[in-house]
């Protein structure tokens, strides 16, 4: 992997970097491993890459949300990536359950295992409400594991800079 550089008065452009060479390297560790552990990469302004910190497997969705959003506010964070498995739910034409996952009605951990996908996920965050997600489906079966084509939202809502914005 190639560590890009970090450079003051462009952390937005060398997070977006960071992230992109952190997505190619799961990537690329995923096809070769079949698998990828939970990781956040944690930022701050002025050096950059200040913390890789491993996820328990034991961790919720809810817990690491919750645990993400204090450090930030704790160690004054610039920006977040997180890297690792996830169940996904991809939308459907006029998709009722769609919107019931979106209203927070249910959860995609929810639903029947033929609903939810299995998917790698890279998800970075910044103090400046920047937020960018890469979705790659994962497909397992008898001649092992892939990754199919990834969806990429751009400036998805952000969940752990909340409370360091308003």
């Amino acid at each position: 992997m190639i560590t890009p550089q970090w450079i003051a008065n462009a952390e937005s452009e060398c997070i977006r970097n960071w992230t992109e060479n952190l997505y190619a390297e799961a990537k690329r560790l995923f096809t070769q491993d079949g698998t990828h552990a939970s990781l956040l990469f944690l930022f701050n302004k002025e050096s950059g890459l200040i913390s890789i910190n491993p996820v328990p497997a034991n961790v919720d969705h809810d817990q690491l949300n919750v645990a993400v959003e204090n450090a930030v506010n704790e160690h004054n964070l610039y920006g977040v990536v997180f890297i690792g498995e996830i169940w996904a739910y991809f939308m459907k034409d006029k998709d009722h359950t769609a919107f019931q996952i979106l209203d927070g009605e249910m959860k995609v951990s929810d639903l029947n295992s033929e609903d939810k996908k299995e998917a790698l996920m890279i998800r970075m965050e910044n103090d400046e409400g920047d937020c960018l997600v890469y979705l790659d489906e994962i497909i397992r079966d008898k001649n092992g594991v892939i990754l199919k084509e990834c969806k990429t939202f751009r400036n998805a809502q952000t969940k752990w800079f909340r409370k360091k914005q308003l």
